[in-house]
């Protein structure tokens, strides 16, 4: 029966954590998987997303670990003036420590939707023991030819040139409007992701080749819920040509950024999993 053998830890200071080990049994491969929070959901992640890619895992020889960083689900609240960046690291490490010592596992792939794509990032920046990493709906930028996908698909969607022109017209209107509107100038709120400020492309691009000058392999999966953030399979390549051949990406278009739908959620998990047995999977 899935999940039977799986294992409830405690851990981190003062045994604050909380998390489950399913492990992958005496054939494991020394390579573990760390599944992390997205966002406050507890840790079997939407939709059970976490509980059931552990599972796929462990059936292909890798331990994975879901667990709940402070404040969230069974863990206890932090005590202490970390951020939450620095807490989340600090305790992603820690549920490595306790798969190193327990379980034998020497090398480390975190996966992560939204929020928990980027403690993964900044965990796998901070720890060498890092070999994989696995972001799901991560930082996303606008290119002048997703803006033109966008408006290509919009004119398809209303029947006809008159008609874009014409909601063309009244968005333009809209605009003025707002800004007449306005009770004086201010700057403009710096755009949102899922409720989290991305850093610039230059300093998003800058991490991810630091891990991949480091050998780290990274998978970056996209949803169909991004709008022009992420509507085309190569976008990321627009973005960051240099990054072509170096790191692999997937894009879901009829996803949601949760994946609720069950034929998305399979897809998702076995790109997921195929990926880690393809990367490090031990002959």
């Amino acid at each position: 029966m899935p999940g039977r053998d799986e294992i409830v830890v405690r851990f981190g200071e003062a045994n604050s954590l909380v998390g489950i080990v399913t492990p992958a049994g005496d054939r494991a491969s020394s390579t573990a998987v760390v599944l992390l929070n997205a966002g406050v959901i507890h840790r079997v992640g939407p939709h059970r997303m976490n509980v059931r890619l552990a599972r796929h895992l462990s059936a292909r020889g890798f331990t994975a670990m879901r667990f709940d960083l402070s404040g969230i689900g069974d863990s206890r609240a932090a005590v202490g003036d970390l951020s939450f960046r620095e807490r989340s690291v600090v305790e992603t490490r820690a549920a490595i420590d306790l798969l190193s010592r327990e379980h034998g596992a020497s090398r480390f792939v975190l996966f992560g939707l939204c929020s928990g794509a980027d403690n993964g990032l900044a965990t796998a920046l901070a720890d060498p023991r890092v070999v994989g990493l696995v972001m799901v709906d991560p930082f996303t930028y606008v290119t002048k030819r997703a803006l033109g996908r966008k408006l290509v698909a919009k004119a398809k969607s209303l029947g006809g040139v008159g008609r874009t022109l014409a909601w063309g017209l009244s968005v333009a209107q809209r605009t003025v409007r707002a800004r007449l509107a306005a009770p004086e100038p201010t700057e403009a709120a710096e755009p949102t992701q899922y409720g989290r400020v991305a850093p610039s492309a230059a300093e998003f691009l800058g991490w991810l080749k630091q891990l991949l000058d480091r050998g780290v392999g990274i998978l970056a999966l996209y949803s169909g819920s991004l709008g022009e953030r992420y509507n085309d399979e190569d976008q990321l390549f627009e973005v960051f040509p240099e990054l072509r051949g170096r790191m692999d990406r997937a894009w879901f278009p009829d996803a949601n950024h949760t994946f609720t739908a069950e034929a998305a959620m399979l897809r998702l998990i076995e790109r997921t999993t195929d990926w880690v047995v393809g990367r490090f999977a031990v002959s």
